[in-house]
C-alpha cells in the first residue's frame, strides 16, 4: 500500500468522502457548547492518530515485503 491508498482508506474510515468534511465542524452543534468544542478536539485528535496509525502500518507493510524480497534473493543463490 503506497502513501495515496493511505491517504484514501484514511479519507473514508474517517468520512471525507465526496468533499464533505468533518460532520463534527461543518453541521450545528449537537451538544452545548463546551460539550461541542471537546467533541470536535477529540475528533481531531482521533484524526492525527488515526493518520499515524496508517501511516505507521503502511511502513510495517513495506518492511515486510522487503523482508520477504530479501529471503526471496537468499533462495534462489546458488549454495
Amino acid at each position: 500500500m503506497d502513501s495515496a491508498e493511505g491517504m484514501a482508506t484514511l479519507d473514508a474510515m474517517s468520512g471525507h468522502r465526496h468533499g464533505q468534511g468533518n460532520k463534527l465542524i461543518l453541521e450545528p452543534p449537537i451538544a452545548a457548547p463546551d460539550d461541542h468544542a471537546r467533541l470536535v478536539e477529540a475528533d481531531q485528535r482521533f484524526q492525527v492518530v488515526l493518520g499515524q496509525a496508517i501511516a505507521a502500518g503502511d511502513e510495517r507493510i513495506e518492511a515486510v515485503e522487503a523482508t520477504v524480497q530479501l529471503k526471496r534473493r537468499r533462495t534462489k543463490l546458488p549454495r
